[in-house]
């Protein structure tokens, strides 16, 4: 495991690097017992380049693949998935300025990535994250952008849910003492308790209402073969001063009629802001009072009816990489982590699959203004994901 005694420190100018000779091929194993990357109170550290799976599978401890209680880490080209079916997220931020960049996370888990209580100033950069299951009492998020955490920007990254690690029928789990009398429930048909989203936030106990927090350039889909238990797929409000810029919510044409892509909702706190989305499928967007809504957002049933999520002018542009909040001209694709993804999925046991072809395959062809200098023009030849319809709810 990678679990340095606290009070190991690095400095700005010389961080502590934990790094895979060779990249994605090294895989620390939890085996449900251990947390695989856990900093607590070690701060400038670099991890990078590994895969890891299975945190500790007790209910009462967390059970995050990576645990990180520290400041000033990087997190950068990890693969990780399989939380303990607990109460921990997957990625579980509770240090200020970290850095997650080029990171995936999936499987089972009651969030997959989350900055709380005190993670505050953090970044998920380019991040792909994959909501598959959790049989635990509480809130269930894809991406939670703020829990009692301030400062928090997700940039350039794509979230879906999957369900595919639900149960048919289960009992709901809680720790040891809670009182909760939904705790010991049995649910059946694959349900969820408390789905929240794809991107989408908790909430803010004390203090200022005002997040400080930050989407901007990502991308939040579900197909017809994912098993979709929220009633949107962007859910943002309850708290003040959030920013949700250029990015878009896709459901496949023709599935979850009944879902919203965003739903914008009113709170406390001021200061919310929309500009640049684009919207396709399900019932459309949602939005109440409390938004400054700042121009180019657009809906329609299919991708055929709204703008170039890529190039166009009338919603959502995703053609070039945010960096500090910051848009830049560095072109965004093809997806840095295409391969490793692949490769970890084989080694998870899930399907394969490359990001590039899963988005062209929703959105079209990525022009070339969009990609990096001697990228191929179409990924590798393996189909895409295949999906198999459900009707909507199912």
């Amino acid at each position: 495991m990678i679990d340095p005694p606290q009070g190991l420190h690095g400095t700005s100018a010389a961080p502590i690097t934990i790094k895979a000779l060779n990249d994605g091929k090294v895989l620390i194993d939890g085996q449900s017992a251990r947390t695989p990357i856990e900093l607590v109170a070690s701060d400038w550290f670099v991890i990078e380049g590994i895969n890891a799976r299975n945190g500790v599978n007790d209910r009462d401890l967390s059970g995050s693949v990576v645990r990180i209680l520290s400041n000033n880490a990087i997190v950068r080209r990890v693969v990780v998935w399989d939380a303990g079916d607990t109460n921990a997220p997957i990625v579980d931020l509770g240090g200020d300025n970290i850095l997650l960049e080029d990171v995936a996370a999936f499987g089972l888990g009651r969030k997959v990535v989350e900055s709380s209580f005190g993670g505050d100033f953090n970044t998920c950069r380019r991040c792909w994250a994959r909501w598959e299951g959790s049989h635990f009492i509480g809130p269930k998020h894809t991406y939670t952008l703020t829990y009692n955490n301030y400062n928090m920007t997700i940039e350039n990254s794509i979230g879906t849910w999957s369900g595919e690690k639900m149960k048919q029928s289960y009992t709901l789990m809680c720790t040891s003492g809670n009182s909760s009398p939904d705790c010991g429930t049995i649910f059946n048909n694959f349900a969820v308790e408390q789905p929240g989203g794809i991107f989408t936030l908790d909430r803010i106990d004390t203090g200022s209402p005002d997040a400080n927090s930050k989407i901007l350039g990502s991308i939040a889909y579900i197909t017809g073969g994912d098993r979709f238990a929220p009633d949107a797929l962007i859910a943002l409000g309850t708290v003040g001063a959030l920013e949700l810029s250029n990015s878009v919510a896709y459901v496949q044409p023709g599935t979850y009629s009944a879902t919203h892509t965003i739903q914008l909702n009113n709170g406390s706190g001021n200061n919310r802001v929309a500009r640049g989305l684009s919207s396709v499928g399900g019932s459309g967007m949602a939005i109440f009072g409390g938004w400054q809504i700042l121009g180019r957002i657009e809906f329609g049933s299919t991708t055929s009816v709204v703008g170039n999520i890529y190039t166009g002018t009338t919603g959502a542009n995703v053609c070039k990489r945010y960096k500090d909040g910051v848009l830049t001209n560095e072109p965004l694709w093809p997806w840095p982590m295409d391969q490793r993804i692949y490769d970890a999925m084989i080694q998870a046991g899930r399907t394969p699959f490359y990001v590039t072809q899963l988005i062209e395959a929703m959105f079209g062809p990525i022009p070339n203004e969009c990609r990096s200098a001697n990228s191929p023009a179409q990924v590798r030849q393996d189909p895409p994901r295949p999906q198999n319809v459900r009707t909507a709810g199912q």
